[in-house]
């Protein structure tokens, strides 16, 4: 079969042919390029159609995190995974088209991983590490550094900050001069996080070089696909988080305010964490009733997405809000946040 015949398979003989579990997501990606479908589903050899489409599967994906979270990525990624590594296994190819599928893989795996994280507060190494290996064999250092990044969040925030510290400064070793400073930018903000956990104030050090190189940074087509969402309103969410993890919420919520007039609207799940972060800096300010306020405003958010990222530190701040709760604007979020789906 040729690159540019149609594809004439049915939902049923799709999931016969690549033996991968089939998602209503899934079949509208691959029916909307017949070629690529028809290259896909039966022809042995796959080519420049088939790979390209592949690609355009993953950058899909990573953009629906921005705006479902992780409750859509979790089947999502684990269906195009299951295909790409059909293809990488029964198939033909390019050494060329061979490491861009292996790098596709390495990122549906990533995604994979930060999914079982964001939705069941659980660090996956097992399937970060089957990211990493991909990565590697791709031979692309810099998706590897990207892997590396993701699995420090993960790890941080289930009570691992020393591992963390330790994977963002390998993947920062790995990407030094191999990147472009975006790139590098964001894995210095991905270990001020971690010491922060450890109270650590060099932290700061490290947003401050990165906030140095993002200056610097060319147009975002210089950049890896991968590395879009990071600009000048994460930084400042990472630095407002720096702020509150060290024990600073009135600094900390200035910066969520600036980082938040930056947010682009289509990155909920971003916006409603900090949102949360901004809550629990106002909390701890004693302003109860302005906590209570942009605590709601999160929980709007949080209606639109499937992250348990997101409601997690709502629920903890309505629970350190007992001593308070005769107040009138308290209890009503806390009887709110009793009946927020857990996800």
């Amino acid at each position: 079969m040729s690159g540019r015949e149609i594809i004439t398979v049915d939902r049923r003989h799709f999931t016969l042919l690549t033996g991968t579990t089939l998602t209503a997501s899934l079949w509208a990606w691959l029916t909307a390029d017949p070629a690529a479908a028809g290259q896909i589903t039966q022809s042995r050899r796959i080519t420049e159609t088939g790979v390209a489409h592949v690609e355009e599967r993953v950058r899909q994906l990573r953009h629906a995190d921005d705006v479902d979270g992780g409750g859509q990525l979790l089947a999502e990624t684990a269906s195009s995974l299951q295909l790409v590594v059909q293809l990488l296994k029964d198939r033909t190819y390019t050494d060329p088209h061979h490491t861009r599928l292996l790098a596709a893989a390495a990122d549906l795996a990533r995604m994979h991983a930060w999914a079982v994280f964001d939705i069941h507060d659980q660090c996956a190494d097992a399937v970060f590490e089957a990211a990493l290996r991909s990565a590697h064999a791709s031979a692309d250092t810099a998706l590897g550094s990207h892997i590396l990044a993701f699995w420090s969040i993960a790890a941080n925030n289930t009570g691992r900050a020393e591992d963390a510290e330790n994977m963002a400064t390998a993947a920062l070793s790995a990407a030094r001069g191999r990147t472009t400073p975006r790139v590098e930018a964001m894995l210095l903000s991905r270990r001020a996080r971690a010491r922060a956990q450890q109270n650590d104030h060099a932290a700061f050090s490290d947003l401050g070089r990165a906030a140095e190189l993002l200056e610097t940074a060319g147009p975002t087509q210089d950049d890896p696909e991968w590395v879009y969402w990071f600009d000048h309103s994460e930084l400042l969410g990472a630095r407002a988080s720096t702020h509150l993890d060290l024990g600073q919420p009135d600094r900390a919520e200035d910066a969520f305010i600036e980082a938040a007039a930056l947010f682009p609207a289509d990155r909920v799940r971003t916006q409603a964490l900090f949102l949360a972060r901004r809550a629990d800096a106002q909390w701890r300010q004693g302003e109860f009733e302005q906590a209570c306020v942009t605590g709601h405003q999160a929980l709007d958010l949080t209606g639109e997405i499937s992250s348990h990222r997101a409601t997690g530190p709502l629920r903890a701040l309505a629970a350190g809000m007992s001593k308070q709760s005769t107040l009138p604007v308290v209890r009503t979020f806390r009887e709110r946040i009793a009946t927020t789906p857990a996800f």
